[in-house]
């Protein structure tokens, strides 16, 4: 074992600079007594306002008021935080002193246990063996260090745990003025004076709206306009400032803004965008000729028919804002903006017959269909007339119908039922819009011609039944054909009305509407009877009839899907196996007629033959007793003759309703017929012989005549 002098420790300063921090506390002692000075000007001044008279004077004192107690509670905390930075300040240049003298004695120390090293008798010996002349050296230096790393690790604590009383003191004194002493406070004091000081805030955060949306749409970086949005979070959700911000940037501007968000160039998790859902959330139109926020609010981002324009990137950089705006606690987007936004992604949808968007958004899979992001952020609302006003409109209906929704339809269903409780016209033109385009859409016939998808339909229908139920006069407008059997304009409602309540809750909803309508509907008989039936009772009946209508035409649905999907079977058919087989055929060789043979009984055997099976009509069964029966319990007459009158009334109203709507029939599918390839491959063979002996004789004669 050889002995050796340990290695110096490390002994580092302290992180800080002390002038630095003696000047920040000169600074903020100068502030004290500025506003101290200030403190002392405005006395007096907050009782009155000279040569103000009324609510002018009443809000001039009120302001200076304000500004006397801010400026007391700031002076109240600037000087304390003053004199605890000078005394930081004193304790860094302390602990320096402190660590300088330690790095002094290190020095002595091993200059002394040098000189102590050479005077070691016979020092190479001593050094092999570790003799007690170089360990008791050694001890001592090691000693040494072990003292100083604890005097040095103390003075260090000891100068952190300084420094964070200092900060707390300094966090503390920033919370008057609205300052959290955190990083973005500059941006958060602002928005807390423009709000304590009107006066001259309105004016600052409409120069600073003004200011952020040149640099927003001028040169500046990415990483620059992400970093000024950030800076602005603190006072977007301010109506100046959001006015000023959206004015200057218009819509041009907001739809730059958006291509990047779209482009994903900002990040998922974009202070831009989040800035756009505050301003945009915030701003009120003023309502004028010239009114620059109202056209940012209306402008239309996402065009239906620009097919290969930028439209679905800026629908996309919509979703970025939709997404910011959800995760608000202030909501973000107004909900008529949200309405509008989503008008122009489901008229796009329904122009290009494909989702809006340019698809998937790595780490955003919300923002790769913007279409069900608005729709699912408007079912969170829950605003009745503003669902209502979207849904007026039939392209509407078709572009919510004839998509796949992800969540299956739910949210879009939370919206149908929203606009079924609105209480203007527009919930009814919505609920009648809707039933429309599904009694339009859905009747038998080929399911490739349909415009909306049947499992959307399904899926939606229980809310638009409830949704109806909401509007009864709609329901109760169409069933008047029970009255006086004329469809005119209701037949595609009544088709729909009856497909919606398939659903034994929907139906039971609407049943309990037309029922309470019925209810305060004239009962007396005197002038009624069957061709001029109450329309208390006709009403109730002809719902019957609607029902029993709905039910034949989901089984008749179901028979034209069975058939259109045989008609595939076989055409798929025909196209891989039977080709083959019709070329081998061709040949006239026995294996051909074979193959033929196994061609043609596969295509039965594997259902690839054109037919197909309707199953049995299991849905539920409605007459004319049902409704005899319900108008008997709603109306409850007094006696035979009240009861008798009352069931003929009912029984001609459904059956008026029958006969106006018709029965729905499925398709009658062709028979299996086990003996065609039999008879295809007798009559391939006689055509084949009767060939070559055409073709014997064309030779003979050619033979001859040469």
């Amino acid at each position: 074992m050889t002995a050796a002098l340990p290695n110096p420790i490390e002994l580092a300063m302290p992180a800080g600079d002390a002038e630095a921090l003696t000047d920040v506390a000169r600074a903020a002692a100068r502030a004290a007594r500025c506003l101290t000075d200030v403190d002392d000007r405005l006395i007096g001044a907050a009782v009155a306002a000279p040569g103000w008279l009324g609510d002018d004077a009443a809000a001039a004192a009120a302001q200076v008021g304000a500004v006397v107690d801010l400026v007391r509670a700031a002076a109240g905390t600037v000087l304390p935080a003053a004199g605890r930075l000078s005394r930081h300040a004193e304790r860094v240049l302390e602990c320096r002193r402190q660590v300088e003298a330690l790095r002094a004695e290190q020095r002595e120390q091993f200059r002394e246990a040098h000189a102590r090293w050479a005077q070691v008798e016979n020092l190479p010996m001593q050094l092999m063996n570790d003799g007690p002349g170089v360990r008791a050296i050694v001890d001592d230096v090691e000693a040494g260090e072990a003292s100083r790393r604890r005097r040095h690790t103390a003075l260090l604590e000891e100068l952190e745990d300084d420094a964070a009383a200092t900060a707390r003191v300094l966090a503390d004194s920033c919370a008057v003025v609205g300052g959290r002493g955190a990083s973005g406070d500059a941006s958060r004091v602002i928005a807390y004076l423009a709000a304590q000081l009107p006066g001259w805030g309105e004016l600052e955060l409409a120069r600073r709206g003004r200011a952020l949306a040149e640099r927003l749409i001028g040169q500046a970086t990415g990483e620059e306009r992400v970093q000024d949005a950030a800076d602005a979070t603190p006072f977007a959700d301010q109506t100046v400032f959001a006015n000023a911000l959206l004015a200057g940037l218009g819509p041009e501007g907001v739809i730059y803004l958006l291509t990047f968000l779209g482009n994903n160039e900002f990040g998922v998790d974009s202070s831009v965008a989040r800035l756009l859902a505050a301003a945009l959330g915030a701003a009120v139109p003023s309502g004028g000729s010239q009114d620059l926020v109202g056209d940012v609010l209306r402008a239309e981002y996402v065009q239906a028919d620009d097919r290969y324009g930028n439209s679905d990137t800026i629908a996309n950089g919509l979703a970025m804002v939709l997404v910011a705006s959800r995760s608000m606690p202030s909501g973000g987007l107004q909900t008529s903006t949200l309405a509008e936004w989503s008008r122009q992604l489901l008229l796009r949808e329904h122009e290009q017959r494909a989702p809006a968007g340019r698809g998937s958004v790595e780490g955003a899979p919300e923002v790769s269909v913007p279409t069900e992001l608005a729709v699912s952020i408007l079912a969170d609302r829950a605003d009745p007339d503003v669902s209502a006003a979207l849904l007026t409109d039939p392209r509407i209906w078709e572009a919510l119908l004839q998509r796949f929704w992800g969540d299956d339809g739910v949210a879009l269903g939370e919206v149908v039922l929203a606009a079924g409780r609105a209480t203007g016209e527009a919930g009814a033109v919505a609920v009648r819009a809707g039933l429309q385009l599904v009694g339009a859409d859905l009747v038998p016939g080929d399911p490739s011609d349909r415009t909306v998808s049947r499992a959307t339909v399904d899926a939606v229908s229980p809310a638009l039944a409830r949704a109806a139920a909401g509007q009864v006069q709609v329901v109760v407008d169409s069933l008047s054909v029970g009255v006086d059997g004329r469809l005119g304009d209701r037949e595609d409602v009544l088709r729909g009305l009856g497909y919606v309540t398939l659903d034994p809750t929907a139906a039971a909803a609407v049943d309990r509407a037309v029922d309470d309508w019925s209810r305060v509907q004239p009962t007396a008989l005197d002038g009624t009877g069957p061709l001029r039936p109450l329309p208390a009772v006709a009403v109730p009946a002809a719902f019957i009839g609607v029902r029993e209508y709905g039910q034949r035409l989901a089984y008749a649905l179901d028979g034209f899907e069975a058939q259109h999907d045989a008609e595939n079977a076989e055409s798929g058919w025909n196209c891989t196996v039977g080709l083959p087989a019709a070329i081998a055929g061709a040949s006239r060789s026995p294996w051909g007629t074979v193959i033929g043979l196994a061609e043609g009984y596969g295509k039965i055997i594997f259902g690839a033959d054109g037919t197909w099976e309707n199953g049995v009509d299991g849905g539920m069964r409605f007459s004319g007793d049902d409704a005899a029966a319900g108008a008997l319990a709603a109306l409850a007459p007094q006696d035979a003759a009240a009861a008798e009158a009352l069931t003929r009334q009912a029984r001609a109203a459904y059956e008026r309703t029958m006969t106006a709507l018709g029965t729905p029939r499925p398709p009658t599918s062709p028979e299996s017929d086990l003996l065609a390839p039999l008879v295809d491959a007798a009559v391939g063979k006689m055509a084949g012989q009767a060939r070559d002996r055409a073709e014997a004789r064309i030779r003979e004669l050619v033979r001859a005549g040469s």
